[in-house]
């Protein structure tokens, strides 16, 4: 599992998926949004868009009845020669306007019926219903419009009246024409409506409003059924997002990225308002395609179905931006919760926490902090009373000025005093153990600081001299000591072999002058470690840093070691790059260390098992790597088997005299490199990074 939450393809993928599952659930949500309506209403005639299409008519018909009483007055103007010289022209356009009127109501055109009748009932201006067919008959639901023409003005007087439900509403006259100076007005009544039952020998906007009613009803179920399966596929995506969020192939623990290094308090508050603009701007575009819709229908708008699906496109593609955000806020709030970095990250946390805390601290070191706080309190009432004085009484404002300049001079000395013992301070840091500061004219607080630190120097110098002193007593007893054994041991060994190149008859004699050969040349490898150690720790070793080939040398060192790996059942398992890896060293000390390195697996490590030797270059640096699995169990942690003489095991038993660890890391010391060990469980590994050269 661990694997497959830091696989970078799964967790692309995932946000694929979730990416086109909020685009689906956005999409669906659209169209089951503005299908609900449809649902909602029993008939196609209680939705908006037939109201606002029969509005849309009966305000089109009233301006049509209007311009025939214009065209009536024109024509009557023209009979009586009091019309102007444009009047022929005017009437022409008026004529083809009202052609067009009289064609968009005629009854082969549209499913909208109507009549106009005067206030009384008893004359009938204007119809597109069959002879002796009764308005009531034809429609399903009446609606009612009465308005009167003030010589060709028409003033609307509209009322609206529902049978089914037996209400209805009216607005009165517009007033503002004076009745003396005019005709007296014709009172009319509008009656219209559309039929209940429509199909597409006419295909007029209420067969289209008609026509999408009944698509709604049938389709409604599929998009709700679409927007909550893509709902579920959208949360499972988001919650394997969360999931795999932070893990990283390779990595152990919680990887962060640049999201995790703002604010959260600051990427939350963009990540909100981007959700709540791409929120309102989907409930924007939902409006906009329901009113435009309406529109559309009224006008029969072929145009409008394309642009249509463009919008509710448009509309998932603003929600799915809108999941997409907040899934990258709560993604980073997870990698901060799993991190334990969430409080860290948070501006305003860290902020309450700093007031908290400095709070805390000026409580918990007024004791100590009494005289500044009481200097300060002082200060302000006095300020505050001479700057009250001063403002009426220049001798108060004077006292004021005196008063600041006052406090000038004693802030400059002690910073001045600080300056001075801030310089002492980096003086002693840097090494100048016998520098005293100067106390002298210093502030109190300031001059017991400097007499601190001026006992300190005087008593690190102390500890630095005995230091050397014992450092130095240490290399000299070694040097000497193992120049005082080199000389009885010379001879040993010597007598030694020359007791081999003679004759003996006793087997037991034989086998003793072979175990002194064994101790006697093991005591003088033992010296000879002992004296290097203690130069390469000291640093008294000379240093010659060159351009040498890392590979090389490797090649030379196993080659040298081949047969004693071999001969302790030793697999040795090479991984060096391509061509050849420089590095910046003294080829004679790299050498010992390589070859302590082999030397320490031929001793230490298991039979019949591999020692993995690694090459790798690269960020301007060269490791080398040697692992084997211990002989013996390795009850010793890492750092300590660096130091002298401790081996990995503590008994005696073995020939090693563990100082080859401690020689090779002062050695790789010494050349600018660094010597780590590893150890996990039974395993050994040992690292050496030197710096490459080019």
């Amino acid at each position: 599992m661990k694997k497959l939450q830091g696989n970078a393809i799964a967790k692309v993928c995932a946000w694929i998926v979730l990416l086109c599952a909020a685009f689906g659930t956005g999409v669906f949500g659209v169209w089951a949004v503005l299908s609900f309506g449809s649902v909602a209403d029993d008939s196609w005639q209680g939705s908006s868009r037939y109201y606002q299409a029969v509005d849309n008519r009966q305000r089109e018909l009233v301006a049509g009845i209007r311009l025939s009483q214009q065209l009536e007055r024109l024509e009557r103007q023209m009979e009586e020669g009091t019309a102007s010289p444009l009047a022929y022209a005017d009437a022409e356009a008026l004529r083809e306007e009202r052609a067009q009127v009289e064609e968009r109501f005629s009854r082969q055109n549209t499913w909208f019926r109507f009549r106009v009748l005067t206030d009384n009932g008893q004359t009938l201006l204007g119809t597109n219903l069959n002879d002796n067919e009764a308005m009531i008959r034809a429609v399903q639901n009446v609606h009612y419009f009465s308005f009167e023409l003030w010589d060709g003005d028409i003033y609307e007087n509209a009322y609206y009246y529902d049978p089914e439900t037996g209400e209805g509403y009216s607005d009165p006259p517009t007033a503002g024409l004076n009745p003396e100076t005019e005709a007296a007005p014709l009172k009319l009544v509008l009656e219209y409506g559309v039929p209940q039952t429509v199909n597409d020998s006419i295909q007029d906007e209420f067969y289209r409003i008609w026509q999408i009613w009944d698509m709604d009803r049938a389709t409604f179920g599929q998009y709700l059924t679409g927007f909550l399966n893509l709902g579920a596929l959208t949360f499972l995506a988001l919650v394997w997002v969360l999931w795999t969020a932070g893990h990283k192939s390779g990595t152990e623990g919680t990887s962060v990225t640049w999201q995790e290094r703002i604010w959260f308090d600051l990427y939350a508050l963009v990540m909100i308002a981007a959700v709540v603009f791409l929120s309102f701007s989907t409930i924007w575009a939902m409006e906009q395609m329901f009113f435009g819709s309406v529109r559309a229908y009224s006008t029969v708008n072929e145009d409008f179905d394309h642009f249509f699906k463009l919008g509710v496109l448009g509309a998932g593609a603003l929600f799915a931006g809108g999941v997409g955000c907040a899934a990258l806020l709560l993604r980073t709030f997870s990698v901060r919760l799993k991190a334990g970095c969430l409080g860290k990250t948070t501006l305003l946390c860290r902020v309450v926490t700093w007031m908290v805390r400095t709070i805390h601290d000026f409580l918990r070191f007024l004791p100590f902090t009494w005289k500044i706080v009481l200097g300060f309190g002082a200060y302000m009432i006095v300020t505050f009373f001479l700057v009250m004085k001063g403002i009426y009484n220049g001798a108060f404002m004077f006292m004021y000025l005196c008063l600041q300049l006052a406090l000038l001079l004693f802030l400059s000395w002690w910073a001045y005093g600080y300056y001075r013992l801030r310089q002492g301070t980096k003086t002693i840091a840097g090494g100048d153990l016998e520098y005293q500061i100067d106390t002298r004219r210093m502030p109190y607080d300031l001059r017991l600081q400097a007499e601190d630190l001026n006992n300190i120097s005087v008593g690190l110098a102390g500890a630095v001299d005995e230091k050397m002193k014992s450092e130095r007593f240490k290399a000299e007893l070694i040097t000497n000591v193992s120049h005082d054994l080199k000389t009885p041991l010379t001879s040993i060994i010597n007598y030694v072999n020359l007791l081999k190149s003679t004759e003996q008859i006793d087997p037991k004699a034989v086998e003793y002058i072979e175990v002194l050969d064994r101790k006697s040349q093991r005591l003088k490898k033992l010296t000879e470690d002992l004296v290097e150690a203690s130069k390469a720790s000291t640093g008294v070793l000379s240093v010659v840093r060159e351009k040498i080939g890392m590979s090389q040398l490797i090649d030379q060192a196993l080659g040298e070691w081949e047969e004693k790996l071999n001969n302790r059942k030793l697999t040795l398992v090479t991984t060096l790059p391509e061509g050849e890896t420089w590095v910046y060293a003294d080829g004679r000390h790299l050498w010992r260390v390589i070859d302590n390195l082999l030397s320490n697996c031929a001793k230490y490590a298991m039979e019949g098992t591999r020692i993995y030797l690694g090459l790798e270059r690269g960020k301007g640096q060269v490791v080398l790597s040697v692992k084997n699995v211990s002989r013996e169990p390795l009850n010793v942690p890492a750092e300590r088997l660096m130091e002298r003489f401790v081996r990995g095991e503590e008994s005696r038993s073995t020939e090693g005299s563990g100082l080859g660890l401690s020689i090779a890391r002062s050695l790789t010391e010494l050349q600018g490199g660094s010597f780590d060990l590893a150890v996990d469980g039974d395993l050994f590994k040992a690292i050496v990074t030197l710096p490459q050269a080019t």
